[in-house]
């Protein structure tokens, strides 16, 4: 079993962003760092925690817009994700782990190619789990940002045609619509139920164009999983593109989903054979 914990740290403009860490009783010298995708997915992470077979701690950090303490669904500037996430592996590494694993989930792993992509040293390896690299790429469903059926549990919406409008107008210099909304997801933190998310915010996950190189040198230290019946990701088309870009393979785990992947005994299995050796 694992503790729940709420807490706090302090980021580099001084303000306080929450966290949840799921820590076990036994001495452990692993952190695992889990992204969370476009929603928390609480209930989710926490059995990811429980299901894992490391000796490791995982931590959740709550995304600015997300949480109660800061502006809700907005950011203060592009890449602010990023400046917030280098300040929690730090804060977490002061910690004393020896080592650090950090995990993108959904759209969580947007923002690890992001890290990647400023320092490949932040950690010492980088698992993605049912990704959705970039919304410009063809290999998600055309209903993966319309899953209001009793028959998923993934369930926002993307308005997909407003946000590639303001992508054109934010190159061609315009700021005003930097906080429109382009996405609504369930508010797991606030009595209202429902959070708009800003262009700004949701932008500021992605990188603008995913390079062809960026696992170059570190691909011992990079694993994907995606589950057969993903709702978000068609799995054999992320895995050919994922095999023709990086020149690596994905691997597929059977019988589970973009959310229940998190908590798959034959995933969790494959992560720690892959650590082990």
């Amino acid at each position: 079993m694992v503790k729940t914990n709420w807490k706090m740290y302090t980021a580099r403009d001084f303000s306080h962003l929450h966290y949840v860490s799921f820590e076990k009783d036994r001495p452990k010298n692993r952190a695992v760092i889990l992204i969370h995708g476009i929603t928390a997915e609480l209930n989710h992470q926490e059995k990811f925690a429980e299901s894992l077979e490391l000796e490791a701690d995982v931590f959740l950090p709550i995304l600015r817009g997300y949480d109660q303490l800061n502006s809700r669904g907005d950011l203060s500037y592009m890449e602010q994700f990023d400046d917030d996430l280098f300040d929690f592996i730090h804060f977490v590494k002061k910690k004393g782990y020896d080592q650090i694993l950090l995990v993108g989930h959904s759209m969580g792993c947007a923002n690890l190619l992001r890290l990647i992509h400023r320092n490949p040293k932040a950690s010492d390896h980088y698992l993605f789990i049912s990704p959705f690299f970039h919304p410009t790429l063809s290999v998600y469903r055309n209903d993966a940002t319309d899953q209001f059926k009793p028959s998923t549990d993934v369930d926002y919406v993307v308005y997909q045609k407003k946000a590639g409008t303001l992508m054109v107008l934010h190159k061609l210099g315009v700021k005003r619509i930097l906080n429109w909304t382009v996405a609504q997801i369930p508010d797991e933190f606030h009595h209202s139920g429902r959070l708009s998310l800003s262009f700004r915010l949701l932008m500021s996950r992605f990188l603008e164009k995913v390079p062809a190189d960026l696992f170059r040198g570190m691909e011992d230290r990079v694993r994907t999983y995606v589950g057969e019946h993903d709702e978000v990701v068609h799995p054999e088309r992320l895995s050919e593109w994922y095999e023709n870009t990086f020149g690596m393979n994905m691997t597929i785990v059977k019988d589970t989903d973009h959310n229940h992947i998190l908590h798959d005994p034959a995933f969790h299995t494959s992560i720690r054979e892959w650590l082990k050796g």
